[in-house]
Parts: C-alpha cells; structure tokens; sequence
C-alpha cells in the first residue's frame, strides 16, 4: 500500500510517516516548507 502524506515536514505528519514506514508501507509526502530536522530524519528512512 502506498501512503502520501500532506504537510510531512510537520512535526506529527512526520512521526506518522516514521510509524507508516516502520510498518512497511511505501510511504511520500509533500509540504510547503521543507526543513530540517525533520527534512532530514525522512530521508534517512527513506522517505521522499
């Protein structure tokens, strides 16, 4: 299953990514603000 998550650099959409990757969904977002940290933690997991 494929998840895409608005607003992905917030600080909550980002842990649900987090837990949504960790459990094995293909998981992209999209934000208006792109920022670190948490820019940076998504594409460490892997996240686009």
């Amino acid at each position: 299953m494929h998840i895409h998550i608005l607003g992905i650099c917030g600080t909550f959409m980002g842990g649900v990514a987090s837990l949504a990757k960790a459990s094995g969904y293909k998981v992209t977002g999209c934000d208006a603000n792109v920022y670190p940290p948490m820019s940076t933690q998504l594409e460490q997991i892997g996240i686009e």
